[in-house]
């Protein structure tokens, strides 16, 4: 598939996206991020580049569910994000990819005992990541300190 016309707003959304290739990147995070640029772009311009930048597999779209809007993530080109999970930490943003033989045995799991086939490019789970335990555990300490 070609890639279509190069346009400064594609070429800045894929910019910010490989920049923040760690991250769920939304559609407003985006439009806010170009506000600031000075270069504010519309929704709909938003979901259209990113539409074409995930039909050219250059960014994966992540639908959690139907309430919540989707999320993006740029995809390096050596490394395609197939049949993993991901673990989202809720305090950083930050997206790890889980590749674990464990998550495999208890998809087989699922399907086998339970009769339901998990879709892992739409499965991420939420948490904390290790940092941020970390600083939460320093942060604690130090008050208790301070006490």
């Amino acid at each position: 598939m070609g890639n279509g016309y190069k346009t400064k707003q594609k070429d800045t959304i894929l910019n910010y996206m490989t920049e923040h290739k760690d991250f769920h990147v939304t559609v407003n995070t985006l439009s806010d991020y170009l506000d600031e640029q000075g270069t504010p772009v519309g929704t709909a311009t938003i979901y259209r580049q990113l539409e074409k930048l995930v039909e050219q597999g250059l960014v994966r779209k992540y639908t959690v569910d139907s309430g919540t809007g989707a999320c993006f993530q740029y995809v390096p080109p050596d490394k395609k994000c197939h049949e993993h999970y991901h673990l989202k930490c809720e305090k950083c943003g930050c997206l790890i990819h889980l590749e674990c033989s464990f998550m495999k045995e208890l998809s087989e799991h699922i399907f086998s005992d339970h009769g339901f086939e998990i879709d892992p490019l739409r499965t991420v789970f939420y948490g904390v990541c290790r940092d941020c335990l970390r600083n939460i555990k320093n942060e604690t300490e130090e008050n208790i300190k301070d006490e």
